[in-house]
């Protein structure tokens, strides 16, 4: 009963206010005055998980497990299958230990039964349980979310986190399908990426600091105070996908997400590397507060405004978008100095 309560917990706080904004303000497309292309041929189509998709926005995991929940995640499902996009469900441990849990998860693939699912389960599971997992919703990928600061400061929180990468190892040899590793908002290095990368996993979805911060959430279900340094805490998207992308390269592929709603700031997380970008509380705040039809309407007015973004900087894919040139500066570029990384690399086109 505890879990089922702190789900809605965070569903409330989560999607109670507007939510936060990813921070590329230090980085700036050039505008091609000369695109030689017609609007007409541009397209949205990416490739992920040896999958060629038809957009690179997905709808990332944020909940399950109650009777709010399932609601949440039928209209969601609903909006993935009209736009053809992919969707995660949120942590299904509850529904793993309690199978009455189970029908707000199964109800994404009932409502999209042909669309592109990921489960989601924690680094803390075994490997029968993500098997479960997957069954549940017959998931075409597997998320594990890594959210060590979040547990910290979670009243029910979980303290002891060694051993996680050789559970995520057995996972991902068990599992039956793509692990895709997922922070919940602070942000993965260019380090752990390539950890994760030696133990399997074939896809990271960044999860940067920007969007939603549940160190702030779980303070607030707590009733505690923290300093305002470790609010801030963790690494912004636009520079964890920068390290991330530095450190596997094409080897692995990136997803982008953590505050990430503004078409401008997907184009530009989408030029830095990430083949796909993610967003999780937005799409139920404008639920919550706007309706299903308008959530449709935002969701298709993004990929309008990035077709007229690749049309502005010379680009007619996803593929060429991600070799346009850009200029890093501030904070970020002072960041990928300090780690090794060139900003200069990003402001000629890239091959």
């Amino acid at each position: 009963m505890k879990r089922l309560n702190r789900k809605d917990e965070h569903l409330r706080l989560t999607t109670g206010r507007p939510p936060g904004r990813a921070l590329f303000a230090d980085i700036s497309f050039i505008n091609n005055c000369l695109p030689g292309q017609n609007l007409c041929d541009v397209s949205l189509e990416t490739e992920f998980l040896g999958r060629t998709l038809g957009s690179p926005l997905y709808i990332n995991a944020i909940t399950g497990g109650t009777k709010k929940a399932l609601l949440v995640n039928r209209a969601l499902a609903s909006a993935a299958r009209e736009l053809a996009i992919p969707m995660a469900v949120g942590s299904q441990m509850v529904a793993v230990k309690n199978k009455s849990a189970e029908e707000s998860f199964k109800a994404v693939r009932k409502i999209n039964p042909h669309g592109f699912i990921y489960a989601n389960i924690g680094s803390y599971a075994s490997p029968e349980m993500a098997y479960r997992a997957v069954e549940m919703v017959r998931a075409d990928a597997l998320q594990i979310h890594l959210n060590t600061p979040q547990e910290l400061w979670m009243k029910e929180g979980d303290c002891s986190f060694e051993g996680m990468a050789e559970r995520i190892r057995l996972i991902v040899n068990e599992s039956g399908v793509p692990v895709i590793a997922k922070e919940v908002g602070f942000g993965i290095a260019g380090e752990q990426a390539k950890q994760l990368k030696e133990i399997g996993v074939k896809a990271i979805d960044i999860g940067g600091r920007g969007g939603t911060n549940f160190i702030d959430i779980e303070v607030k279900r707590a009733g505690a105070k923290v300093s305002e340094d470790l609010m801030k805490w963790g690494i912004p998207t636009a520079i964890s996908l920068v390290e991330v992308a530095d450190a596997v390269g094409s080897s692995m592929d990136v997803a982008a997400s953590g505050g990430l709603f503004y078409s401008g700031d997907i184009a530009k997380a989408l030029a830095l590397g990430a083949s796909m970008s993610g967003m999780a509380a937005y799409p139920v705040y404008i639920l919550k507060n706007k309706g299903y039809k308008y959530l449709l309407k935002c969701l298709k007015n993004i990929e309008k405004e990035l077709k007229n973004i690749m049309m502005m900087t010379g680009t007619k894919n996803v593929q060429e978008l991600q070799a346009a040139p850009m200029v890093i500066s501030g904070y970020t570029a002072e960041w990928m100095l300090r780690r090794g990384i060139d900003p200069n690399y990003y402001a000629r086109t890239r091959k």
